[in-house]
């Protein structure tokens, strides 16, 4: 493409950010669309995340991801909700916070799993970061009571309480999770390449319990890998990746974008 001063730069943030598959995919949008932009990656370490956000001025767009998602919704002007993960700049200057984690993954999960809603009224939750937060606010209004569970108990309990059906359950009590949740949901760092991987109980798991994972590199987790094994329904985390940048891209350019061909993207970035 053909880079000039009108190039309105879009990016996503984080630490570490080396591994995001977003630049791949807002690219492949904005290609097809035809758009004067450009979307990359940067890695933001700072002791004071919110001034640095704030900093980066030559931004029209950001995704935000992890450590920073609270200092994103921190260093907007508006934002609704206490943990973003897209900002906005406006025509003030200032930028505005959106959550797309959540919608993206029920996105996901009515794409791998249609049915959800008439089989799922427990879930449980693995994490308690900024994602299981957003995941467990866009579950909350469709079933009976979302579980957290958490190496940190009190990030747990902090996370639960911010949700009217949140429950917490201790990490050391996994086992009994598994066997009562109709949706397990991965949110940690655990079996992504690299990180220590967990023995997960999924043999304990109910026969028609449905798995998701928003690890997607590696694409088949050792959870999801498990729960194939034991013929569950197994969602990848490259259709919440997906589902949450193509809202995302609809925040800045008030268009949709094709997921089907970003899976194609994406896929074949995998490979």
């Amino acid at each position: 493409m053909n880079i000039t001063a009108a190039t309105k730069v879009y990016g996503i943030v984080g630490d570490p950010v080396g591994h995001s598959l977003s630049p791949v995919m807002q690219n492949g949008w904005i290609a097809d669309h035809g758009l004067d932009a450009i979307y990359v990656a940067l890695q933001l370490k700072s002791e004071d995340p919110v001034t640095a956000i704030r900093a980066l001025t030559g931004f029209a767009g950001l995704n935000v991801t992890v450590p920073h998602k609270e200092a994103a919704a921190k260093a907007a002007a508006r934002s609704e909700t206490p943990v973003a993960n897209v900002l906005r700049r406006e025509d003030d200057g200032t930028f505005s916070a959106f959550n797309t984690d959540g919608a993206g993954f029920l996105d996901s999960l009515t794409e791998g799993a249609p049915d959800w809603r008439s089989k799922v009224r427990r879930v449980l939750i693995l994490g308690a970061g900024g994602a299981a937060l957003g995941v467990g606010q866009a579950l909350s209004p469709y079933v009976d009571t979302i579980h957290f569970a958490n190496r940190t108990a009190e990030r747990g309990e902090q996370t639960a309480a911010a949700i009217p059906n949140g429950r917490v359950t201790r990490w050391d009590d996994l086992e009994r999770a598994f066997g009562h949740a109709d949706l397990i949901v991965q949110t940690t760092t655990l079996g992504m390449a690299d990180q220590p991987e967990m023995d997960w109980p999924v043999a304990l798991c109910r026969p028609n319990a449905i798995i998701a994972d928003i690890v997607y590199r590696p694409l088949e987790t050792p959870l999801l890998a498990a729960a194939r094994v034991r013929g569950l329904t197994a969602i990848d985390g490259l259709g919440m990746l997906i589902h949450q940048g193509a809202r995302s891209f609809e925040i800045w350019f008030g268009i949709k974008p094709d997921v089907a061909k970003a899976r194609q993207r994406l896929l074949a970035a995998l490979a």
